[in-house]
């Protein structure tokens, strides 16, 4: 999906061969697979793409090397011509539909190889930053729910909507392909109004709710644990070492660490948040080490459970069903009060005003 930021240049791997071209620079660039797909939607649309591609330096053939990657500012380019002579808005919900998880490079064959969608998730969320780093993933429950919320790492501007229903439309279609279920009940929630060509989609997706609090992927927690139809162990090792050799290479900044320990930082299954010494494990460092890089990013752990829980309060603030005592329980307070307190020096308001605001409700 193209991206709103990075510099002008387009970058071709290095083959085993001894090919002189240059390394990739994976930092703000995404795979060539993901500007194929869309293009492909818009020529079925009579989109002429080789004119979309015209100044970009990009062709056609270039977009089926299955290791080329495209600076996230050439595809953007390309994407605002497409965009511009098919007058097509829904481009987003057609490149989800499209997705197939081999799109996404040895990640999608990792996730593909796992035992079960659990680890599939976590193989997603984990090396996503490699893909994309517009938007990332958290792994929340509720209930018998479990829920990827997306968060998106910067303002996508005019993109926005396109990106975020192109990536939740994605996950459905990668779900139904790993646990062999060609239409796997989710919920998708979208936080802007129902748009006029989603109709034509309806049919083709799983219940979608818009103008809801957050955009989430909602589904049943017993898929985490469904064996994958594709697990391999043999096939996922060597898909994880070539991930690994990737991060290796990748000029991703540090502000990637914040991004992964935030999305460690999640409501369990049991009701509460892990502690620093189980997210440090979860990145295999030392506490210390945690502590440090945090300190170096000028943030430390509390900061970022009282960010967590002000999201998850916000989140169950937004459904008049759930009492503020409960939603107080199930952050780890001892009583409301102390929720009360912690939710005042979040935001400067209470609990209970903030879920007037939300619901649209007045002080009576």
């Amino acid at each position: 999906m193209p991206t709103t930021s990075g510099t002008h240049r387009l970058h071709a791997p290095t083959t085993a061969s001894g090919d002189s071209r240059p390394r990739p620079a994976l930092r703000n660039s995404l795979p060539a697979a993901y500007l194929r797909i869309l293009l492909d939607a818009a020529a079925e649309r009579g989109v002429d793409v080789e004119a979309a591609l015209v100044g970009s330096r990009l062709t056609m053939d270039m977009l089926n090397s299955p290791d080329m990657r495209v600076m996230a500012r050439d595809a953007a380019d390309v994407m605002r011509r497409v965009v511009a002579a098919s007058r097509e808005v829904g481009f987003g919900i057609e490149f989800g539909l499209r997705s197939i998880p081999t799109a996404h490079g040895y990640l999608g064959y990792a996730a593909m190889s796992a035992r079960n969608l659990r680890e599939s998730i976590d193989l997603m969320i984990r090396y996503e930053h490699l893909r994309q780093r517009d938007v990332t993933l958290t792994l929340q429950f509720d209930g018998d729910l479990a829920i990827l919320e997306a968060h998106e790492t910067h303002n996508l501007g005019s993109w926005r909507q396109l990106f975020l229903e192109g990536i939740l439309v994605g996950v459905y279609r990668m779900f139904g392909f790993l646990i062999g279920e060609a239409h796997p009940w989710c919920e998708l929630w979208f936080d802007w109004p129902e748009p006029d060509y989603f109709a034509q989609y309806k049919s083709r997706l799983p219940t979608v709710r818009f103008s809801m609090p957050s955009v989430q992927v909602r589904f049943p927690q017993a898929y985490l644990d469904r064996p994958l139809i594709t697990a391999d162990r043999s096939a996922a090792q060597h898909a994880l070492e070539q991930i690994e050799r990737e991060a290796a290479i990748s000029s991703v900044p540090s502000l990637t660490l914040l991004e992964r320990i935030r999305a460690k930082i999640r409501l369990s299954e049991r009701g509460n948040y892990p502690p620093l010494a189980e997210v440090a494990s979860q990145l295999y460092m030392s506490s210390r080490t945690l502590k440090r890089k945090l300190s170096e990013l000028g943030t430390g752990f509390q900061e970022l459970l009282d960010e967590a829980r002000r999201r998850d309060a916000m989140r169950m603030l937004a459904d008049p069903d759930i009492s503020i005592q409960h939603i107080a329980t199930a952050l780890g307070y001892k009583d409301p009060p102390s929720f009360t307190r912690a939710f005042r020096r979040w935001s400067g308001t209470t609990p209970s005003a903030a879920r007037r605001k939300l619901l649209g409700l007045s002080a009576d």
